[in-house]
């Protein structure tokens, strides 16, 4: 039996595995794709994100990631630029997952691909391929549920959204237009990011109601077609070309925190699966790689997931509160019309709100020494 049992080879996961794996601890750890792969991610990487990622050994700027330093946010025929407090990174999951997988498996886990975890409890995990068991058990499957025992069902969303993902080749004029630049249209009902990763490729990251979807058609040309359609932010399609047969998908996406839910089973939940931030605010893969600092920084010291939970909600919940309150505040029409009319006159708000929307700081007393 391995210390540590690691359910999801993500961001979350993989960072824990490679800090467990450092600290001497043996780790096992499960994802169910074979190789690598796209998810639903806006692939932006923040200053805490990079952060997370130089202490776990990872260079993003080697891996090809593309400097980004303005924001741009597109609402009706209203476009509102500004600079961000930092300059972040644009790079997709497909490489940057594999990296942290690699070293992972370089400090010494083991990783088992192809392998689907069907449920779950306290002591034990079935899979596909048999169950498996750990002396602490990390949930790090990222946006993807799974079925437990005994769990408490909660509140589940009335009108969920669902998520889309593409990545284009640019026209030259739509690329340049975009350079350094990660772009944000609003639209009744969801929201689309717009950036450059590695490769000279944009990532299309698109969220939407349920019920908004319903009217809009559905399939992704129908999204694609209300995008075009918009004064302004969708101009860019008519010549862009796609590079995924199919976009990525996934439905029943429900926001906020959800540590408050979960019962006292002893298992540390890490990443979406402790709480999913509004991913308008950018902040989804330090919020992923902080959950891993923190709850190896328990189990380091011998601390359950009680603990774990309890430090979690002081650190992230304000991040949460607030990116749920902005995420929300934009889906009233007035409130969304009132908004983007200080945005107009203040320009500045915009790199108030980056910044007031970050995770803070890691105390020193959860960091991890770089050495390990």
């Amino acid at each position: 039996m391995a210390d540590a049992l690691i359910l999801g080879g993500g961001l979350a996961g993989a960072a824990a595995a490679v800090l467990l794996s450092r600290a001497g601890k043996t780790v096992h750890l499960i994802e169910r794709e074979t190789g690598p792969h796209h998810k639903i991610c806006g692939e932006f990487l923040s200053i805490e994100a990079r952060h997370h990622l130089v202490e776990l050994g990872i260079d993003p700027a080697r891996l090809g990631a593309v400097p980004i330093d303005r924001v741009r946010v597109i609402a009706g025929d209203a476009q509102i630029e500004a600079k961000l407090p930092f300059t972040a990174l644009g790079l997709s999951r497909h490489v940057l997952d594999e990296a942290l997988l690699d070293r992972a498996q370089g400090a010494g886990a083991r990783v088992e691909r192809g392998v689907r975890v069907l449920g779950m409890d306290a002591m034990a995990v079935r899979t596909s391929h048999g169950e498996r068991s750990g002396t602490s058990i990390l949930l790090a499957t990222g946006k993807l549920p799974v079925r437990e025992e005994r769990k408490d069902s909660g509140h589940k969303d009335a009108d969920p959204y669902v998520g889309f993902k593409m990545h284009y080749r640019l026209s030259g004029p739509a690329r340049a237009q975009l350079e350094a630049t990660v772009q944000l249209t609003l639209f009744d009902g969801g929201y689309a990011g717009l950036q450059m990763v590695e490769g000279g490729f944009a990532n299309l990251c698109l969220i939407v109601r349920r019920s908004r979807l319903t009217r809009i058609g559905r399939s992704w040309s129908d999204l694609q077609a209300m995008l075009s359609s918009l004064p302004r932010g969708g101009e860019w399609l008519a010549e862009a070309e796609p590079l995924f047969a199919r976009p990525v998908t996934i439905g029943n996406l429900s926001y906020g925190e959800v540590l408050r839910r979960r019962p006292d089973d002893g298992i540390f939940r890490l990443g979406d699966q402790a709480g999913m931030t509004a991913s308008l605010t950018g902040d989804g893969m330090a919020l992923a790689l902080r959950s891993a600092f923190l709850a190896v920084a328990c189990l380091r010291s011998g601390e359950d997931a009680q603990t774990y939970r309890q430090r979690h909600r002081a650190e992230i919940g304000r991040q949460l509160t607030r990116a749920m309150a902005l995420q929300r505040a934009l889906e009233q029409p007035l409130l969304r019309s009132l908004g983007v009319g200080l945005l107009r006159a203040w320009p500045g708000l915009l790199t108030y709100l980056a910044s007031a929307t970050r995770v803070t700081e890691r105390p020193a007393e959860h960091a991890l020494e770089r050495a390990l």
